[in-house]
């Protein structure tokens, strides 16, 4: 900051400079003092430079000095203005939207913050999509915090579309200046425990980023491998299931975030984490992950997290906190001169202006109004914000994501395979990311279950001459699923966490073979007798639309209902419940494109 402009902000904290807002007759969330106290505060260039208390500041309540100088004084009639809330850790193309409208639905909700990790997107297209995911976001008001993903692919071996080295890295560091918050999940946990030279370098590199921070993915991680974790710098986790492993962690060190998504509702079995000891919710942060279209429009993404944690007996204060301060603490964004108007939070002079004209503390419905850096952006969950069009660069970039399905010929043979008991089976666990291993007797209940490479690899062994059953076990894996109990057809996506290849779940071949062939350049499918019943199209990398958020969550949700018709019924989710499936950094049984793969041993357990 420059002594120009920070001379700016403290005339106007003195009340020797004009001011651009007072926000009158609140009450305002404090989370510093852990309290509500009704008064004032004054913005000036999208920065908080005073706030009044009643009881102790002349005329808190109305403005005091800064209202005579402010060119509007909005009066919030006694209602709540709490901080923007902030994600601490999503992946904005899981909402199968574009960054820009991303913005729109988690502004339209109070996030005014999101601390954005796009391995999804890098998995698929590499730096060029992150690229991509931080152009189209500079078009939108929301404070987009881009992570570096530390995991490309997310295994040494996995069939990806990119690899992101340590000294990729650092090349892109010194061409966005500035634009890398941080090292995204460390999601290579026998890299970290085995300390693998490239592994550590990317550790290392986190340090060259604005906050120099390492974010974390341990799940069910404990003993010497967190101990290991934790020494070698990674700050925070997303992936407690239960409140013992939480605690485990937070004692270590790191920051727990309590995760409430689409496809992982964690928030509930963790809530015990503060209630028994509220003193830990300075400790714990919330986040969504992944979060449907459908689900960040009618029920909200943060907003949704607090409404829940209040509603598991957490304090509202408390809960506020934990989607505020804690999280602006746990990445630096609480404190600092050189960063001042980076900050976030709280209501404090300093900060960024991200305010939240809330009813009620209880978020029961959307806030009233939402500001960002001082300017309304929405009302009554509807964003009312600019977004500014697209740029070249941005449709440079567009066009390097499309084209990304590349899939090898198949027949139904591929589809047409015999159960084996001695497979074990990946067990759906609904509301989990993480899967259970299934031993069963035979093929009854269950489903097929096949995993096709999508970034040419089996196109190219097909051109040098490899037959349809040589891709089996190399390029397609196949497995069985119990849980996700589709009928009369299949569902078929170019979503499938975090290679992205092309997961196909189906109780008959000929159907399997159909939706595999009915994706196209990239989206999700159902099929039932040779037809396509519903979809889902993401052109985008396969994994986000070009059209807009409501559009989206439309299509989404005619998926969903079409797939529930069809026999995956709650609370499985029909989308989320699939492309979780080839996972392989999440226990316990995962399918890849060599076959079914256990998380625990890193080792394969076979291909039909």
């Amino acid at each position: 900051m420059s002594v120009e402009k920070l001379a700016a902000r403290i005339d106007a904290a003195m009340g020797r400079a004009d001011v651009d807002t007072v926000f009158a007759n609140a009450k305002i969330v404090d989370v510093y003092g852990h309290r509500v106290v009704t008064g004032s505060v004054a913005v000036k260039d999208g920065e908080i430079v005073a706030t009044l208390f009643e009881g102790r500041d002349e005329g808190a309540a109305a403005g005091g000095i800064y209202a005579a100088r402010a060119a509007q004084v909005i009066d919030c009639a006694g209602r709540y203005l709490a901080p923007g809330l902030i994600d601490g850790h999503l992946h904005m193309e899981s909402s199968n939207v574009r960054p820009a409208e991303y913005a729109k639905m988690a502004l339209a909700r109070g996030t005014t913050t999101a601390i954005a990790d796009s391995h999804e997107i890098a998995n698929v297209c590499g730096l060029d999509g992150l690229r991509f995911m931080i152009e189209d976001a500079r078009r939108a008001p929301l404070n987009a915090r881009f992570m570096m993903p530390s995991c490309v692919p997310a295994l040494p071996d996995e069939q990806a579309g990119a690899s992101i080295t340590a000294a990729d890295m650092r090349a892109f560091f010194s061409q966005y200046p500035g634009d890398i918050f941080g090292l995204g999940e460390m999601m290579n946990m026998p890299g970290v425990t085995g300390a693998d030279p490239e592994t550590l370098a990317r550790i290392d590199a986190a340090a060259q980023t604005a906050s120099g921070m390492t974010d974390g993915h341990a799940p069910l991680v404990a003993g010497p491998e967190l101990n290991a974790y934790t020494a070698a710098g990674v700050m925070a986790d997303h992936e407690c299931t239960n409140p013992d492993e939480a605690l485990d962690k937070l004692s270590r060190g790191m920051y727990v975030m309590l995760r409430e998504g689409t496809c992982s509702h964690d928030l509930e079995n963790l809530a015990s984490l503060v209630t028994d000891d509220p003193a830990r919710a300075r400790r714990c942060c919330l986040a969504t992950d992944d979060r449907a279209p459908s689900d960040a429009l009618n029920t909200g993404m943060i907003d949704n997290a607090v409404r829940l944690a209040v509603e598991k007996g957490v304090d509202p204060l408390d809960a506020v906190t934990m989607g505020t301060l804690s999280t602006a603490e746990a990445f630096g964004l609480d404190h600092g001169c050189g960063r001042a108007g980076a900050l976030v939070g709280s209501v404090a002079p300093g900060k960024r202006a991200d305010l939240l004209v809330l009813d009620d503390l209880t978020f029961a419905s959307a806030p009233a109004q939402v500001y960002a850096a001082g300017v309304l952006v929405a009302e009554d969950g509807v964003f009312v914000g600019e977004i500014a069009p697209a740029s070249p660069e941005v449709a440079r970039l567009e066009k390097k994501l499309r084209g990304s399905v590349r899939l090898p010929a198949l027949t139904e043979e591929t589809f047409s395979y015999a159960f084996d008991p001695a497979l074990p089976v990946i067990g759906v666990t609904p509301a989990n990311a993480i899967t259970a291993e299934v031993r069963a007797e035979s093929a009854e209940g269950l489903r097929r279950l096949v995993l096709v490479e999508r970034h040419g690899r089996g196109v190219a062994a097909q051109a040098a001459g490899a037959a349809e059953a040589d891709l089996w076990g190399k390029h397609v894996g196949r497995g069985w699923v119990s849980g996700y109990n589709i009928r009369n057809g299949a569902v078929a996506a170019t979503i499938g966490h975090d290679s992205h290849n092309v997961c196909v779940v189906g109780d008959n071949p000929a159907d399997m073979l159909a939706a595999l062939e009915a994706v196209g350049q990239g989206g999700a499918v159902a099929v039932s007798g040779g037809e396509v019943a519903a979809r889902l199209d993401l052109p985008l990398g396969g994994l986000m639309s070009d059209k807009d958020a409501a559009t989206v969550a439309s299509e989404h949700d005619a998926f969903v209902q079409t797939v529930r018709a069809m026999g995956v019924e709650p609370p499985v989710d029909p989308l989320m419940g699939l492309i979780f499936l080839p996972l392989p950094v999440i226990p316990t049984l995962r399918i890849r494109p060599e076959g079914v793969f256990d998380v625990r041993t890193f080792q394969y357990a076979g291909c039909c």
